[in-house]
This record gives structure tokens, sequence and C-alpha cells, in this order.
């Protein structure tokens, strides 16, 4: 039977070899452990660099330059404009031989999704022009209405009635009334109402000798139930005031009324209420 290391010792050296362990025992157990420690520390790192390296993990290829354009715009985190051109901001990628790769460019600036942003133009305060302001038609004031003076002086014994029905003597019937009756003896001077020219004397079948004075801009005045047509001729040329002819009995329609001038006022072809051109 073979025996151990401690039983070859003599009993002295057996003694001093436990009282060294004693000792000393517990620092050399403690330094053995630090370095076993340690060597396992240094093989994992090493087997961990490795296994990096062979997957590709680990960048050895230099790093590519960023041009100035990008970095202005990643300070101020600002969305690259429309305007800029790509091809001078755009990164171009670097291969394992160091050699610059074109292709890169548009795939990277279309991967980026970068918003674009239009930039519309700044008009000034100074040279907007100021919106006309819209006139109400509403509110527009009426245009000038030329005055007339009164043809004969007197009181109107029958009104002007276009929308309505006034009833008449002669006639025994209700009817429309396209002028105004304005009282006045026979034999009363009639005078032009304006400045103008007389257009037309004719006899009409129910009211008489009749005249017509046009005075421009669409307005015309006639005189009906005239006791003369001779006074004045077709074209010639009247002042206001000027007398044309007088009151008269030649209108059949209006025979059985009291003496009086039968006065209308005709704005742009249509008989509109004598009234509104006479003074009050």
């Amino acid at each position: 039977m073979k025996k151990s290391f401690f039983s070859k010792l003599d009993p002295n050296s057996r003694g001093k070899f436990i009282q060294f362990l004693d000792k000393k025992g517990f620092y050399i157990v403690l330094f053995m452990c630090v370095l076993i420690i340690g060597v396992t520390a240094v093989l994992v790192t090493r087997t961990n660099l490795d296994f990096y390296a062979r997957d590709g993990i680990v960048d050895d290829e230099p790093a590519v330059e960023e041009s100035p354009g990008e970095e202005a715009s990643k300070q101020a985190d600002v969305p690259v404009a429309a305007n800029v051109d790509p091809k001078d901001t755009a990164r171009q990628a670097v291969d394992e031989n160091g050699v610059k790769k074109s292709e890169g460019t548009n795939k990277e600036i279309s991967s980026a999704k970068t918003p674009i942003i239009v930039q519309q133009p700044v008009t000034k305060k100074e040279d907007a022009k100021p919106s006309e302001p819209q006139t109400d038609k509403t509110t527009e004031k009426p245009k000038t209405i030329t005055r007339l003076m009164p043809p004969v002086s007197g009181e109107i014994i029958l009104d002007y009635a276009m929308e309505k029905l006034v009833y008449s003597k002669t006639l025994e019937e209700w009817r429309t009334h396209s002028g105004i009756d304005i009282r006045s003896d026979r034999g009363t001077q009639v005078k032009a109402a304006a400045d103008g020219m007389v257009e037309k004397i004719y006899k009409d079948n129910g009211l008489g000798i009749t005249i017509i004075i046009n005075h421009g801009n669409g307005l015309k005045t006639k005189y009906c139930n005239l006791s003369s047509d001779n006074m004045v001729k077709e074209n010639q040329k009247v002042k206001q005031g000027e007398v044309i002819s007088g009151v008269g009995d030649t209108a059949i329609f209006e025979i059985g009324d009291q003496p009086h001038l039968h006065f209308e006022v005709i704005k742009d072809g249509k008989n509109v209420d004598p009234k509104t051109y006479l003074p009050n």
C-alpha cells in the first residue's frame, strides 16, 4: 500500500507544515482565487473580441466625414430645403477598399425621408396693394335728376297712375294714366320744361295735338291737349321756358274733364311719374 506525502514526513515536519498552513494558508488560497478569476476574464474577453471580429460587428472602416451642410442642419435641427442640390449634401458610401461609391448617394437621400419645405415668397406690407372697398349697390347715391320747370301753373287734377287704375269721367271707366293733368284755362301759354329739341308734332286720336321735346340723356317731355301745332317746328331747338303752344280742348279722351294740360315725362323709353322731375 502506497503512503501519502504527509505519511512520509516525520512527525516534526508534519507539525511545522500544518502550522504554516494555519498561518499562511488563507492568503495562499485568496491569491489563487484572484489569479484564477483574472485568467478567466482575459480568456473570456479575447473570445468575445474574436467572435465580434468574425461577424463584422466591429467596424474598422474609416469614418466618413460629414459635409458642412449636414453638420449645420443637424445642429439647427432644420430639415433640408427643397432648393438644395442633393448631390452637394449627400454622403458618399465607402467600400472595404476605401473606394467611394456614387450609387449610395441617391439611396441614402431616399432612405433618409427628409421632409421637403417649399419656400414661399414673402410679401412685404408696403408692397401689398390695399384691397379696394366694395360698394354696396343698395347704398349708392342716386344719380342727379334733371329738374324741370312746370309747363303751366295750376293744380294736378288727375295724377300719374301706371300701376293702379283711375276713373275717367269722359270714358266712364277705370284705366291707367301715363301722365298728370294740370288744371289751366284754355289759351294759357304752354312752355318748354327744359332745353331741348322738338322731336315730333302730331295729332293723337285720344290726346289731341301733341308735342314731344327731346332733352338728351334719354329724357323726353310730352305735351298733349294743346291748342296749336304751328308755334314751333320739328327739329327746332327750344330753351327752357320758351312758349311752344297753348292749353286747348283737343283731347277727345279727356274732353269731359276741366280745362287742363296733359303732361308726360319719358325716361329711356318708359313713362315715369312727372312729379319726380318737377319742383315740390
